[in-house]
């Protein structure tokens, strides 16, 4: 767990859908159909010869009626994955590969992410979230979507970051619902203030007094901005986990991020690793 926390901390400075259509299943039945009048107008013609014997050797040319031509499949079409997928997030799917995530009609716009190889802002999403203005996939070398980081579209906000906080709150309730064992982690800023004694003889002093900034204090989103704070939650429900964080630009807009990563992604490398050993 605190290997995934601290690949949140370094990034951030970040209903099924079926994948075989109708169009598919029709195919069939035009492949169907065509061979079956090849065949028949091969036994006319080549009487001696039986049905094993046609079926082994290239059907010949004919005239078929419009209606049982097969559809010509596209590139896409040919690459076309089938393999049952756990569901991610904005309607993906966990360990899919690069080609199978463009099946579903996703953008992928190539991003540079360190100790994040194959990393690609998605466009298009089959179900977006109007919240999040940038969706970050990772497949890794092994071409297997691990990992999904959503961005927040930055809030202007005001000193105590009440409107970054509000939003904070609201994710933090769903995820929780969603994927429970929520833990919430909070490093308060220290702030030195000067405060006047006065002695029993009336002699005041000054003394040096350390208090802290909490979540929601005037001055919260500053110390957000210069990092002395951190708000962030993770929740987990042994398949995926998640990261949601509390962050503030230089603009002095605050914004949330969801990382979320597929453990048995790593499960599998491990296994992978100790079955070549």
């Amino acid at each position: 767990m605190k290997k995934f926390l601290i690949s949140l901390c370094f990034l951030s400075l970040i209903s099924t859908t079926t994948l075989a259509d109708d169009g598919f299943f029709d195919d069939i039945m035009a492949d169907k159909a065509l061979k079956e009048k090849t065949i028949e107008q091969n036994l006319k013609n080549e009487g001696q010869t039986t049905a094993s014997e046609i079926l082994d050797k290239a059907p010949i040319k004919i005239d078929i009626d419009s209606s049982l031509k097969p559809k010509i499949r596209t590139q896409k079409d040919e690459q076309a994955p089938f393999t049952a997928r756990q569901a991610a997030p904005f309607g993906l799917k966990w360990l899919a590969s690069k080609d199978e995530i463009l099946y579903l009609n996703v953008r992928l716009t190539p991003k540079q992410i360190k100790d994040s190889p194959n990393s690609y802002i998605a466009t298009n999403l089959p179900k977006p979230v109007a919240l999040f203005k940038e969706v970050l996939l990772s497949f890794g070398d092994e071409n297997a979507l691990w990992r999904i980081a959503a961005y927040g579209n930055p809030i202007d906000d005001d000193s105590r970051a009440s409107k970054g906080v509000e939003q904070y709150q609201k994710f933090y309730e769903l995820l929780s619902e969603k994927y429970g064992n929520a833990q919430q982690f909070f490093t308060p800023a220290a702030v030195n203030v000067d405060e006047v004694i006065t002695q029993e003889d009336g002699v005041k002093s000054k003394k040096i007094k350390q208090t802290f900034v909490q979540i929601g204090d005037e001055g919260f989103k500053q110390k957000l901005m210069s990092g002395e704070s951190s708000l962030f939650a993770t929740f987990n429900n042994q398949t995926v986990g998640v990261t949601l964080a509390l962050l503030a630009d230089g603009n002095g807009q605050t914004f949330i991020i969801i990382n979320y990563q597929n453990l048995k992604a790593e499960e599998n490398k491990k296994d992978e690793m100790l079955d070549a050993l």
